[in-house]
């Protein structure tokens, strides 16, 4: 009795597992999309049609250190960012348990939504004089960084889908393009 016990309990663990590792791979999967669109370069066309120039995309890179992670059906996310007028940089970590995330939604970017206060978000900055601050908050949005890709609705879909898998129900939020 207490191997069939185990064996399902393996299983259940194992089961579990795989469906939070879907959501990992649709997640890695598009941030690998995004950074080809970013590094993509535009040609300008004027009113007539005629090529006027190329433009690159008027977006930072997007440098992950640690990309989307499950761990104890927790999602982790870590970005570098550059400071706009200083030197150095920042390392934003966000944490967000998998059961208070509510939706997925696109504006400006796809974002988990969260019951108030269930995302935490670590920052570590560093300055090239050798400070380094460290602060967190907590926030009720996680943030992808995924703002380059049009026409992705099925992104959406396939999220709530992997969610439910894994046992969690979530909702499709505003999706604009």
């Amino acid at each position: 009795m207490r191997k069939i016990f185990k064996y399902f309990a393996c299983l259940l663990i194992s089961i579990s597992y795989s469906q939070t590792t879907t959501i990992t791979q649709i997640l890695q999967k598009t941030l690998q999309q995004e950074n080809e669109a970013r590094k993509m370069v535009f040609t300008e066309v004027d009113t007539l049609g005629n090529e006027i120039g190329l433009l690159q995309m008027d977006i930072d890179s997007l440098e992950v250190t640690e990309p989307f992670v499950i761990k104890n059906d927790t999602l982790y996310y870590t970005t570098k960012h550059h400071f706009g007028f200083e030197k150095g940089y920042y390392l934003d970590q966000q944490i967000v348990a998998l059961k208070d995330v509510i939706a997925v939604t696109k504006d400006m970017g796809i974002f988990f939504e969260t019951t108030p206060d269930k995302v935490t978000l670590i920052r570590k900055e560093y300055f090239d004089d050798g400070n380094y601050t460290k602060s967190s908050t907590t926030k009720d949005l996680f943030r992808t960084h995924f703002v380059s890709l049009r026409q992705n609705e099925y992104l959406a879909d396939e999220l709530i889908k992997a969610f439910k898998k894994a046992g969690y129900k979530i909702e499709k939020g505003y999706w604009y393009d």
